[in-house]
């Protein structure tokens, strides 16, 4: 009975997480069966690790437990001694958001610096062995006071946790309502960034366009329309230009020339800035998630590429 009041529990979590990915994922086009299918398959697999919960070591929930203790109290040493060297975050604040081990630590300092009173409540836990290790699913809510403007938030989220059989963190992916957070303080509507967007041009000549002199411009839509920003030239190649932005994840390209419209004039090359990892959608921009406070320097990249000029 104690079994299968356990598999139960465990069975609801699990379809817990499975919901939140589909309701995140239903603009995706997803279709009903491959959701049935995999239902049936977390299901079979959860039933079987079920069987072996006596057996799970207790370092696997304690390297977890220490992971959260550590982004509490903005320990660095304490995160990383539970992380593999390989450690991946993925879907925190944006579910296209990716994180190595060091961005983390670096994205975990800058959460500690902008808010006060962390707490993690109402979390509940799950841990499952799974082929070459551990999965542990983890639903809670997330409270923090917003430094800037007073306000609590509360941030409800669900994090899935793969260990190896060592205890070592390989990867934690999140889903969370971002809006959640923009809500709570109230924020986003009326409070913009200074972003200071720099590119190289050393390796491109720059273009008039339809302006009476070679130029470049940053172009974010939302806050910037087609033609963009002009930007301007400055030391070796460089050139900048300020945008004022919402917090948040923003999407941004530059563009060689003064041209109107969202034609294919002037625009970086982003099939390259998607083979190279930079660049997202179907027209390759940029992406940036600009932040909650403070002014914000993106760059220097050179002119269709993700990296630095040579």
């Amino acid at each position: 009975m104690g079994f299968f009041v356990y598999s139960l529990n465990a069975l609801v979590i699990h379809w817990f997480f499975l919901i939140i990915e589909c309701k995140l994922n239903e603009n995706q086009g997803k279709k009903m069966k491959s959701i049935l299918s995999k239902i049936f398959i977390i299901s079979f697999f959860l039933i079987i690790g079920c069987t072996n919960q006596s057996n799970i070591p207790s370092k696997i929930n304690n390297s977890v437990k220490t992971f959260y203790d550590g982004y509490l109290a903005n320990d660095s040493n304490m995160i990383k001694s539970v992380l593999e060297t390989d450690y991946q975050s993925v879907g925190y604040p944006a579910k296209e958001n990716i994180r190595d081990l060091k961005s983390e630590i670096n994205f975990i300092n800058a959460i500690n610096n902008v808010h006060t009173d962390l707490s993690i409540e109402n979390n509940s836990i799950s841990t499952y062995a799974s082929k070459n290790g551990y999965k542990v699913y983890v639903t809670g809510i997330e409270k923090f006071k917003h430094n800037e403007t007073g306000n609590s938030i509360d941030l409800r989220f669900a994090d899935i946790w793969t260990l190896n059989k060592s205890g070592k963190i390989k990867s934690r992916e999140r889903f969370q309502d971002v809006m959640d957070y923009w809500s709570d303080i109230n924020y986003g509507i009326t409070k913009k960034i200074e972003v200071t967007f720099l590119v190289d041009m050393s390796n491109t000549k720059v273009e008039k366009g339809l302006a009476k002199e070679p130029s470049v411009y940053v172009v974010s839509g939302r806050s910037t329309g087609p033609s963009g920003i002009k930007m301007t030239k400055g030391a070796n190649g460089i050139w900048s230009g300020k945008v004022m932005m919402p917090p948040g994840k923003q999407e941004f390209k530059f563009r060689n020339g003064l041209h109107k419209g969202w034609n294919t004039d002037g625009w970086e090359d982003g099939e390259k800035l998607k083979k190279e990892k930079c660049g997202t959608n179907q027209w390759g921009d940029r992406e940036l998630f600009v932040n909650i406070t403070g002014n914000q320097t993106v760059g220097p990249y050179c002119f269709s590429s993700c990296e630095e000029c040579s």
